[in-house]
């Protein structure tokens, strides 16, 4: 196994819920001047879904109902209008961001308390991504891991974990809703192995399914379980949430897998997520493990060594339990990172 430096870990962003659209510029100006991402909230379900990792919540009286904590800052355009306690704009912006200074170095660690969300994204098809998010939530059950399957057309994680008989909701048969969803009411619905992975993936049919994994439904429920213990998110780069601490990109060492792991790269820095590298050991490879950095424009994790058997032995009963050693190697890494990602 080979470990290598951590990358840049993500801050907790600064949310804003501004309807107003002359108070909306003045509230984004002071979220950025906050040196912080910044989400723009467009809806009270988003708002809804963001909130818990927020550092803070810059709102107007429209979204203030909807989002009281001791972060949240309501913000008004005139004081004729203004409630106490709300700071109107742009006369108090210095006053606001002083308040924002104040809980500025304790944001990270109250969301470092929330739990933990890493997505599997393999660069190609092959590479085994689903079964190296199974062996990571098998890694992390003690932890309360929940699988998420974020592929609309997906064989099923259930198979993979040899749970296809198992009673519990799968995709379509989750009430989402337009509120805030509690963790163990998703997770009680659902599937889950005797060491307690909750598993949310699709059903198996013939006919065209319109219950598949959206993106909407995807980000809504990794929201929800994410507040606590180990989220593991099997998904294409479009399904992946930004309610996500690191982001894996499985790779081969190989010149065309390395060109797609840059673009999946690419579009995880621009959303500000952590990424790495896991490189799986292939008969050939044509790129040394700082030629894929330097192509990939990330950096190695750990290598995923090659296991012997393991395709036939997922196939007639799953994945065991027991993980073979270079698969729990692999996943190990993978947790200590997102736990020093989340910080």
């Amino acid at each position: 196994m080979e470990h290598v430096k951590h990358p840049q870990r993500r801050l907790a962003p600064i949310v804003v819920a501004v309807e107003d659209p002359l108070l909306l510029p003045e509230a984004l100006h002071i979220a950025a001047a906050c040196g912080r991402p910044v989400i723009e909230a467009a809806d009270p379900p988003q708002l809804a879904r963001v909130c818990a990792r927020a550092c803070a919540v810059l709102a107007d009286a429209s979204f203030a109902p909807l989002s009281p904590s001791p972060t949240t800052f309501v913000v008004a355009a005139s004081a004729e209008t203004a409630r106490p306690g709300e700071y109107v704009l742009p006369a108090q912006a210095a006053d606001l961001l002083r308040a924002l200074g104040a809980i500025n170095s304790r944001g990270d660690a109250a969301v470092a308390d929330n739990g933990r969300v890493v997505a599997v994204v393999g660069a190609a098809g092959g590479l085994g991504a689903s079964t190296f998010a199974a062996s990571i939530s098998r890694r992390a059950a003690a932890r309360g891991a929940t699988l998420v399957d974020g592929h609309r057309r997906s064989g099923g994680l259930d198979l993979l974990l040899g749970i296809e008989d198992v009673p519990g909701a799968r995709w379509g048969e989750v009430e989402l809703g337009d509120g805030v969803i509690a963790r163990e009411d998703i997770r009680r619905a659902l599937p889950a192995t005797r060491d307690d992975i909750a598993v949310l993936t699709c059903g198996r049919s013939a006919i065209p399914d319109p219950h598949a994994a959206r993106t909407d439904d995807v980000d809504a429920v990794v929201s929800a379980v994410a507040t606590a213990g180990v989220t593991v998110l099997d998904a294409p780069l479009e399904a992946v949430p930004a309610r996500c601490d690191l982001a894996v990109v499985l790779v081969a060492a190989r010149l065309r897998v390395a060109a797609a792991a840059a673009r999946v790269v690419a579009e995880c820095a621009a959303a500000g997520i952590p990424h790495a590298l896991v490189v799986r050991d292939d008969a050939w490879a044509s790129l040394s493990p700082a030629e894929l950095e330097a192509v990939a424009g990330s950096q190695v994790l750990t290598r995923l060594r090659q296991v012997r058997g393991l395709t036939s032995q997922v196939e007639r009963s799953g994945l065991p339990e027991r993980l073979p050693r270079p698969l729990a190697q692999a996943a190990d890494a993978v947790l200590a990172e997102l736990t020093g990602a989340a910080r």
